[in-house]
């Protein structure tokens, strides 16, 4: 299954209805700059605090995104579980992904190729030459 492509109107109309905080939106607007980041990366740059996990609060804010435009969230979460080695959803999954080595295998502890998992926003969400 191919992943949803958000279309980037919508999620600029949901990002805004979406009533983020200040520090909610300084994150997602950080990923969408950076494009390739980790959770440390994000506490780092971002000088915050470790608790609550910055990946954790990401999914927070994903669904709260989601929830303006519950059509393509609905489709991202279907395709989440698709893809999951575990049939688990991962919310995030509506502006980012794990990044893949030239093997196709995920950046991640867990694959043993990486310390920490390693994430990348969407093309279509990318800002950074913007």
């Amino acid at each position: 299954m191919d992943r949803p492509i958000t279309p980037l109107d919508e999620f600029e109309r949901a990002l805004d209805k979406a009533a983020l905080t200040k520090e909610e939106y300084e994150l997602i607007d950080y990923i969408r700059y950076t494009s390739v980041f980790t959770q440390p990366s994000l506490i780092k740059d971002l000088k915050r605090p470790s608790k609550p996990p910055l990946l954790s609060v990401l999914c927070q804010i994903c669904r709260k995104i989601g929830s303006e435009m519950p059509d393509h969230f609905n489709k991202v979460i279907e395709w989440s579980i698709k893809i999951s080695d575990h049939d688990t959803k991962w919310d995030a999954h509506l502006i980012c992904a794990e990044a893949l080595n030239i093997d196709k295998i995920p950046l991640s502890p867990i694959h043993g190729t990486t310390l920490f998992d390693v994430l990348v926003v969407h093309k279509e969400l990318f800002l950074g030459f913007d």
